[in-house]
């Protein structure tokens, strides 16, 4: 998923095909790409901009996102929780997903209110242990798996197999690292491919 302009994004598809997606966020505000499958983003890993993200939720009612991000706390999963709970019930029937945050292993995730995991966190988060567990029990539970900052090839090999969608500002902004995560995926990257791995999902919005 491109936190990019919708011309830009049909650029891309056109370019690279059906796996580019979207990432809408209130940070920058691009309007959707015409039926093209994208998340919703709640832009606090800067600053929670509360009315943009209430107007791009509204229009999220009509045109259902993959999922939605509920604000979180950069760092911190036990007010990331208490956050999720307070807003739930502005999403009106939207997928609901939380973002899981450092320290994720001491809070109560609600698995039942939520319709996917947006993994953030600090870079060492990314692919700890206890991440990978939580994003291996939504995935058993059926919930949608998106992992943000991804911008390597090295990156896409620790979630192969796991992660559904991925984003990535570098990816969105400079095209030879979206090529070099595309070519991951893909299987055509110099440094390994992944077919050396057996996913137990097939990755959508890349």
């Amino acid at each position: 998923m491109l936190d990019c302009s919708p011309a830009k994004i049909m650029e891309y598809r056109q370019r690279y095909g059906d796996v580019i997606w979207q990432l809408r966020t209130p940070l920058t505000s691009y309007g959707r790409a015409a039926g093209v499958p994208y998340g919703l983003d709640n832009g606090c890993f800067k600053s929670f901009d509360r009315k943009e993200w209430d107007r791009l939720l509204e229009q999220a009612e009509i045109d259902s996102p993959v999922f939605a991000c509920l604000p979180d706390i950069v760092g911190d999963a036990q007010r990331t929780v208490e956050l999720f709970t307070y807003f739930k019930s502005h999403t009106n029937g939207i997928p609901r997903a939380l973002v899981l945050q450092d320290g994720i292993e001491h809070a109560t995730i609600p698995w039942d209110d939520l319709a996917a995991v947006f993994v953030g966190g600090s870079d060492g988060f990314k692919n700890a242990p206890v991440t990978m567990r939580c994003a291996k029990t939504a995935k058993m539970l059926g919930k949608w798996v998106h992992v943000g900052r991804v911008n390597t090839a090295k990156r896409v090999r620790d979630w192969v197999g796991i992660a559904d969608s991925i984003d990535g500002s570098g990816m969105s902004r400079y095209d030879h690292m979206l090529e070099d995560v595309l070519a991951q995926i893909q299987g055509k990257h110099p440094q390994r491919s992944m077919t050396e791995f057996e996913p137990t999902t097939g990755a959508a919005g890349w």
